[in-house]
């Protein structure tokens, strides 16, 4: 998807965007601090969490942004799988890379922001066919050949799957690892690229067996239109709004054009109801946002769709994306009583092609609900009918008063969870999940485990490890590169290089993690009454 906008419009048009957020000055290690210090260290409960904020970015798989964090499955686990090809070597180590380690292979490799180009990387593809063949039935072991295909992304794109960042590279992200929860086992929900897996975080489907306008596998781009309205299948703010549990979705304005990362003009109930449509598409981001948390109006339920500048999209500089996270937190931090009854989760629709080691769990062929009936589907599946799901882990932070502390959560959750999620909270105006499959229902929990709601620090923030720097639309690192030389209204396009080559570096092992053990939160945890004594936690009863 192009639009033929040069560097400087794009350049001027993110500017334009910080300024519409409102410049600040605070470092963000301070506006770290600053959310720390507003979190309060008592017993809490899941029904103390009033309003709950779902980001979703672009395109970046867990090993590519966290590989190298403390304390998670990253590139020093031990449980990595072994390949199959006779060598010995670990899946980190992928085959189909000439003139590599021990003959083929090549190890992740640090896309470096700091003294070279690493802040943006051209796109590689992440299409259903492409997706399935790096998965390989579990193995894990194609994603560097079929991205060095010729007919893919070629011998000098196609190594970049192997690219990873470090906390030098996205010190803000790491910065809130250290602060709050990261969630080391959240996979996207379908082995695909955006569309599907968004369709998932609003309705838990693709509509497998088509009786409702899909399947969908693919990002829509020239018939994108002629599709809005085709879907019937029920969508979780329907569920929402008809139990009465208020809900909008905020998107930045120069997003919303024919190509979106808001999938909810597919379905057909926002093209006839005008409250549906009113919520979906009425809100402008930030500054609705902003105004609704200032006056204490937020709804109970918020998705945010970043400006696509700031969507971490490549080639889209990573730091923008730290900033767009940035935002959102300031926003909230901005009225101390929304803050104090806030969850926002912050994760990625998928994993962008970007190699990740750990095989996902997916269910056996003919499960219902996780394996395409219908062929071809919405945009072609190119003879591969599943399964659907789970797709590869994508980074996933847990950022609320109720997660403070710097925790790792390793239950397995995917998009659906954060609909789960919401099923728990609202559960007693009787929210569920439509279209969840059993299956799923059973693989992923509902991210109530993510939160540490035993009181742990109190209102004194830890101590934030590293230096970090503050997030700036203005980045030295993005002005003096060529990131983005080229870039659409509302998605990047994947058909070909938008900015130079990364040089690839052949490593004869697996990049080493931070030091460091990982901390588990607490989850859910039954209170005891005020005068009880010391009002602290109780274990959970069972049931």
């Amino acid at each position: 998807m192009t639009s033929g906008l040069t560097r400087r419009q794009v350049l001027r048009a993110g500017a334009a965007s910080g300024a519409a957020l409102g410049a600040s000055s605070l470092f963000f290690d301070r506006l770290v601090e600053r959310a720390l210090a507003q979190s309060g260290g008592r017993c809490g409960q899941l029904s103390d969490i009033e309003h709950v904020v779902i980001l979703i970015q672009e395109n970046r798989s867990f090993d590519h942004y966290f590989g190298s964090y403390k304390g998670v499955a990253g590139f020093q686990d031990p449980s990595a799988l072994t390949l199959t090809d006779g060598s010995g070597l670990t899946v980190f180590a992928q085959p189909g890379y000439p003139n590599g380690f021990d003959g083929d292979h090549l190890y992740p490799f640090h896309l470096d922001s700091r003294s070279q180009q690493g802040e943006c990387t051209n796109d590689i593809d992440h299409a259903w066919t492409v997706q399935h063949t790096a998965w390989d039935g579990g193995a894990m072991d194609e994603f560097l050949s079929v991205h060095m295909a010729p007919d893919v992304n070629g011998p000098q794109n196609g190594p970049l799957t192997m690219g990873y960042y470090t906390r030098a590279d996205l010190p803000f992200y790491y910065a809130l690892a250290d602060a709050f929860t990261i969630c080391d086992h959240y996979h996207c929900s379908v082995v695909g690229p955006t569309d599907p897996n968004r369709c998932y975080s609003m309705s838990a489907s693709i509509d497998p067996d088509g009786q409702n306008g899909g399947p969908i596998v693919s990002t829509l781009v020239s018939d994108r239109v002629q599709n809005y309205g085709k879907f019937t299948w029920k969508t979780m703010p329907e569920v929402l709004q008809a139990a009465g549990v208020s809900w909008k979705v905020y998107e930045a304005p120069e997003n919303l054009s024919p190509v979106s990362d808001n999938v909810l003009p597919y379905f057909k109930a926002y093209q006839q109801d005008p409250q549906l449509a009113a919520n979906a598409f009425g809100n402008v981001y930030p500054g609705q946002f902003q105004a609704d948390v200032l006056a204490g109006t937020l709804p109970q339920v918020s998705w945010i769709v970043a400006p696509v500048l700031e969507s971490e999209h490549p080639p889209t500089p990573v730091t923008w994306g730290e900033v767009a996270t940035a935002d959102a937190l300031r926003a909230l931090l901005a009225n101390q009583d929304v803050w104090e009854k806030t969850a926002l989760f912050v994760t990625y629709d998928e994993n962008g092609g970007f190699f990740d080691h750990v095989p996902p769990p997916t269910a056996a062929s003919g499960t219902p609900g996780e394996w395409l009936t219908v062929n071809p589907p919405t945009g072609g599946a190119g003879g591969v009918m599943g399964p659907i799901g789970l797709g590869f882990r994508v980074p996933t932070l847990v950022l609320s008063p109720f997660s403070n502390g710097g925790f790792v959560c390793a239950d397995t959750f995917d998009h659906t969870s954060t609909l789960k999620f919401l099923a728990s909270r609202f559960s007693a105006q009787g929210v569920y999940v439509p279209n969840l499959s059993t299956w799923r229902n059973q693989a992923v929990g509902d991210l109530t485990t993510a939160f540490n709601f035993a009181r742990v620090k109190g209102s004194v923030p830890p101590t934030v490890t590293g230096p970090m720097n503050q997030p700036s639309l203005a980045d030295t690192r993005v002005w003096t590169s060529d990131c983005p030389t080229s870039g659409p209204a509302s998605e990047i396009s994947e058909t070909g290089p938008g900015v130079q080559y990364y040089p690839v570096t052949v490593n004869s092992s697996a990049p080493p993690q931070e030091p460091g053990t990982a901390t588990r939160p607490s989850g859910p945890v039954a209170c005891k009454a005020k005068g009880s004594g010391t009002g602290g936690p109780v274990p959970a009863l069972a049931g």
